[in-house]
């Protein structure tokens, strides 16, 4: 357990991730800089006459849990050197993220924009001061960790991996609430309900496939006698409905069906021995992996073989960058899945486990050469094999598994 002084070290932590996650959002796409015409000094924010309420809302919405953080975060006990923290922190970010906005053609710098940024960081300040002494989520926290989850790193490693998949899933993390908006995400949903588009078996196979291996690997992470599967049930809900909100992911009718499909599968697995489950788990994940590299692409053409890593991306959008980083996850769910028999052998299983992680991803890559509309790349290769090592280089992980190993032997 951390102390509240351990607690205090990582104040900042927070406030950083946070406000990178606002700078991405609000400079998104990141590309295409350049410098402004206007040389001389003018007005660079635009007062808009048309205001969207969902807008405003978004404005004032985002930037709460920063004046939350901020004034968390501050080092001085006095209420109004808090509020003051949350106040000027959320206004100097929101005008640094409005001025950089005018070097992006796609972005509109606006003053009503930076208003309601700083009222949402005034109202973030203030929440914390009412309702949160410092401390008290951070030990709360703690509290729901320890009664509802297993202890050890196994559960904490499989809780990362939910994390990792519901980020795949919503990237690339820009919210919008317009009206408009929201029609465009859910029109692949109802083209499929008027019959207008047929679905897409492989997408609704990859859902199945993985509710079923997340759901395997989610049965370590509660307590004996919690309700595992309407907890990832809740939590696989949420995660497809927060896809409407962002920008270019839209909700498909082969989500909700395989996601439908998935829990039906998981609650029968749920009454098999918990080896035979994991062994399931195991061949979800492979199929998720093989259906996923073997689909074509959008296009009719096809590529040679890229021997240089990193090669297609260097060219490529930030956001490119993070969605390849992030598509990897099935190799770390598949490193965990192994990992859930606790292997006595774990150094033998890595290396074994490593080779044939690389050829197989390796082979798939190559034969991507004969698939249209898709890039064979060493790259995605290497990925799959740092992804599967990531569990096993985690150091309490690694402890957790020797204390396992060597109770087996004194058996």
């Amino acid at each position: 357990m951390y102390s509240r002084q351990q607690g205090k070290q990582f104040r900042l932590l927070p406030v950083i991730i946070y406000g990178g996650l606002l700078a991405y959002g609000t400079l998104y796409p990141l590309h295409d800089w350049q410098v402004p015409l206007e040389v001389k000094w003018r007005f660079i924010f635009e007062y808009e006459l048309n205001i969207s309420y969902s807008d405003v809302l978004t404005n004032i919405l985002v930037y709460i849990p920063l004046g939350f953080l901020l004034a968390r975060a501050a080092a001085f006990r006095s209420l109004i050197a808090k509020f003051s923290a949350a106040l000027f922190g959320g206004a100097t970010l929101s005008f640094l993220l409005e001025y950089l906005q005018i070097y992006l053609p796609s972005r509109v710098p606006s003053f009503l924009d930076l208003g309601l940024n700083t009222m949402g960081a005034l109202v973030g300040g203030v929440l914390f001061i009412v309702f949160c002494p410092q401390g008290r989520i951070y030990e709360g926290l703690l509290s729901l960790r320890r009664a509802h989850m297993q202890p050890g790193a196994l559960a904490s490693s499989s809780l990362f991996l939910l994390g990792l998949w519901a980020l795949s899933q919503t990237s690339p993390w820009v919210p919008s609430l317009d009206v408009y908006s929201l029609r465009q995400e859910l029109k692949p949903l109802w083209y499929a309900l008027t019959r207008q588009a047929s679905l897409e078996l492989d997408q609704m196979a990859v859902y199945i496939l993985t509710i079923i291996a997340l759901g395997t690997v989610s049965n370590g992470i509660l307590k004996p006698g919690k309700p595992v599967f309407w907890w990832f049930a809740a939590f696989v809900s949420a995660v497809l409905l927060l896809k409407l909100p962002v920008v270019g992911r839209p909700l498909s009718a082969e989500a909700i069906a395989g996601v439908s499909l998935g829990m039906l599968c998981f609650a029968w697995l749920r009454r098999l021995s918990p080896k035979i489950a994991i062994l399931t788990g195991i061949v979800a994940i492979l199929g998720v992996i093989i259906i996923d590299q073997l689909c074509a692409g959008g296009t009719i053409l096809t590529s040679d073989f890229n021997w240089i890593p990193f090669k297609g991306h260097l060219a490529g959008t930030l956001i490119g960058i993070i969605d390849t980083f992030i598509g990897v996850w099935p190799f770390f769910a598949l490193s965990l899945l192994v990992l859930h028999f606790r292997p006595q052998q774990p150094i033998r299983v890595l290396m074994w486990g490593g080779m044939g992680v690389l050829i197989g991803m390796f082979a798939l890559e190559w034969n991507q050469q004969y698939i249209a509309g898709r890039y064979p790349d060493i790259t995605d290769a290497m990925l799959a094999l740092l992804a599967w090592w990531l569990p096993w280089v985690y150091a309490p992980l690694r402890q957790e598994l020797r204390g396992s190993a060597r109770v087996f032997k004194r058996r």
